[in-house]
């Protein structure tokens, strides 16, 4: 009796240990051969700089994505972008969508309608004209069209531009060459025009704006008890530059003074700098610079990057994404810091080169039309303000103390 009892507990022994094995088989078997619960799309192309999170990718899932991730859109190319997800048994699979990131967007070119010259004095056209591509650093522009700086006449010109992704922009225009003209007449000159510092505090200043001046060695000698009085409350100081490409950083002569005046009078103050950086590893060293010069003062408002070389920058070859990666490697040693940062350009730059949805953004614009100013945090609406304290033109910028 006692034998039976022990064979049968053994027989059960054997048949729950297959039973266990087979369940352990079958749900490895379900784990590793289901394929349908993640069905991927097709078409798996997309623009450089696209918007693109995984959830994009998927056709269909039965189960639940782990992390809808950002898909890097910066680099053109293919690449694999992991998918991770529990499928309908509640387990996490892993799997790789091949996407390609393509340049579909044709270079920028922006040229005159008509351009001048006096019969002899030659120039290099394309140094006249901005040409330039989103992704592509180092994109062929070409002047077809045939023209001579030594006869005169109006010489039909075109501009062809090509990236390296086959985009093209072309553009027409004129070069007209004349007889030189007699210098000793003198034209009427055009009178020169002021803005008074006191008609924008009056028209702008309220409670979510503050008005304010920059300041370089222009502004030769300033009078900070007069320009407080007259209501200024902030300071964008210029803390120093190159005076071109691949030149030295030099300090701007006044900034010593001006900032330890401003600081005196308790006056809010940030700085810019004006550069002509060509690669990231030059970027950092002039933020390098910047914060070493910096830090013997506590400022309360950002440090700004000035890059304006747009008159050179065909000659740059500088693709709009090598360019904000510049500003982005000057701005990361001095968020490290603790530093604000800026980004300072005309309008039509911050539209068309700038990535001004990353950054704080400092807006050259002259104009008295304030509508969607708010959308940047500073706006310099002239350069040629007048104020109490100041001899020579200064400029004159609005604050936006609302958030972006």
């Amino acid at each position: 009796m006692k034998i039976n009892i022990q064979k049968q507990k053994i027989q059960l022994l054997v048949f729950l240990s297959i039973s266990l094995l087979f369940l352990c088989s079958l749900i490895l078997y379900l784990y590793f051969t289901n394929t349908e619960d993640l069905i991927l799309k097709k078409n798996m192309t997309y623009n450089f700089r696209e918007t693109v999170h995984t959830k994009d990718l998927i056709e269909k899932l039965n189960g639940k994505l782990l992390i809808n991730s950002l898909v890097d859109t910066n680099t053109v190319g293919k690449r694999k972008v992991q998918i991770s997800y529990y499928n309908h048994y509640g387990f996490i699979e892993n799997k790789y969508a091949l996407v390609e990131i393509k340049d579909v967007t044709p270079p920028t070119v922006v040229v005159n309608s008509t351009y001048f010259a006096e019969k002899g004095n030659q120039y290099n056209l394309l140094d006249k004209i901005f040409c330039a591509d989103d992704y592509d650093d180092n994109i062929t522009c070409q002047i077809t069209g045939d023209y001579d700086f030594n006869k005169v006449g109006k010489y039909p010109l075109k501009i062809v531009a090509t990236d390296k992704s086959n985009n093209v922009t072309s553009k027409s225009f004129s070069l007209v060459v004349s007889e030189k003209k007699d210098t000793s007449i003198k034209g009427d000159s055009q009178p020169l025009t002021r803005t008074n510092f006191k008609d924008i505090y009056k028209k702008y200043k309220n409670k979510k704006t503050l008005i304010g001046l920059d300041l370089s060695k222009w502004q030769e000698d300033v009078d900070f008890d007069k320009i407080k009085t007259e209501g200024v409350d902030f300071l964008m100081i210029k803390i120093g530059g190159q005076s071109k490409k691949s030149g030295k950083i030099e300090i701007d002569p006044k900034f010593t003074h001006n900032i330890e005046e401003a600081l005196k009078k308790d006056m809010k103050v940030g700085v810019y700098f004006y550069s002509h950086a060509t690669s990231t590893n030059e970027a950092k060293k002039q933020a390098e610079w910047v914060a070493k010069n910096l830090k013997e003062y506590h400022i309360s408002l950002p440090v700004a990057f000035d890059w304006e070389n747009w008159s050179q920058y065909t000659s740059y070859h500088l693709s709009f994404h090598t360019l904000n990666q510049i500003a982005n490697a000057f701005f990361a040693p001095l968020e490290t810091r603790g530093y604000q940062t800026m980004l300072y350009s005309s309008k039509y730059y911050l539209d068309t080169v700038w990535y001004k949805e990353e950054y704080n953004t400092w807006l050259a614009h002259y104009t008295t039309d304030s509508k969607n100013k708010e959308e940047y945090n500073l706006w310099q609406i002239c350069n040629d303000g007048k104020i109490e304290g100041i001899n020579t033109l200064v400029d004159i910028d609005i604050m936006y103390l609302n958030e972006k």
